[in-house]
């Protein structure tokens, strides 16, 4: 029991780097910084863990490796709520609901949404995260899937069809 202290620090420890990083010092793309943390602290665990239980059998080598999946699972689900419901749009829409009273109603809710450029406010936000981060590429008008992109497309068609979602994850 007491092994699984160690990986649950880690997991804090995690979430506070990750918190301080984007609190603080606003980087253009976290994800790096939470990747590089995420990676630090599995490294640090395991010499943690091995420098005071040392692998003397193959039930202790398991249980360092399912104390670090676990910790490595705890740090993902953070990073991607992170994401998900911090920057997603679901986050963003009962924020303004919140701060906003007048965007209460449906009709001017779905106007705030349409915006005055090209773009409404919801793609205006993602397509040039996407374009940046290689995932589409864009001639202006047109949009267009890059590999990594095109294998997100797949991917995720792959966990509706598994999971018997429908768009935008709702249970069907």
């Amino acid at each position: 029991m007491l092994r699984l202290i160690v990986p649950l620090a880690a997991v804090a420890i995690f979430f506070a780097c990750s918190w301080t990083t984007v609190r603080f010092f606003h980087p253009r793309e976290p994800r790096r910084f939470f990747l590089l943390y995420a990676l630090v602290l599995l490294v640090a665990t395991t010499g943690v863990i091995l420098h005071y239980w040392p692998i003397v059998s193959e039930e202790d080598a398991f249980g360092l490796l399912a104390a670090l999946l676990l910790q490595l699972l705890a740090c993902l689900t953070m990073w991607n709520a992170f994401y998900s419901l911090l920057w997603g749009f679901s986050g963003s829409l009962m924020h303004d609901l919140f701060t906003d009273a007048h965007l209460r109603d449906r009709e001017r809710l779905i106007k705030s949404y349409e915006g005055d450029g090209e773009m409404d406010r919801i793609l205006a936000r993602r397509v040039p995260n996407l374009v940046r981060g290689g995932w589409v590429a864009t001639d202006g008008q047109w949009l267009t899937l890059r590999p990594k992109g095109r294998l997100m497309a797949i991917g995720t068609l792959v966990s509706f069809k598994v999971f018997s979602l429908g768009m935008g994850g709702g249970i069907k």
